[in-house]
């Protein structure tokens, strides 16, 4: 099971993805978008890229994060 960094914007999901050099989110909406979406095969290495985006990002942290199946997506 993979896991993936998830909030909700006005009850729309959104995930992380990696761009150049920074974090950004992107609507979980379609499938091709799904596949965008930066994701962990193991809940601990996920747990680590949130304590680091909370500790790093303030705008990211404020979004209320959190660790999820990533099947619950698709």
């Amino acid at each position: 099971m993979s896991y993936v960094l998830a909030c909700w914007v006005k009850g729309k999901p959104f995930g992380i993805t990696c761009a150049d050099d920074h974090f950004e989110l992107v609507e979980l909406n379609q499938k091709a978008r799904n596949k965008r979406v930066f994701s962990h095969p193991y809940r601990s290495g996920a747990q680590k890229i949130l304590n680091w985006i909370e500790e790093n990002d303030r705008k990211l942290a404020r979004k209320e994060l959190s660790i999820q199946d990533e099947a619950r997506f698709y």
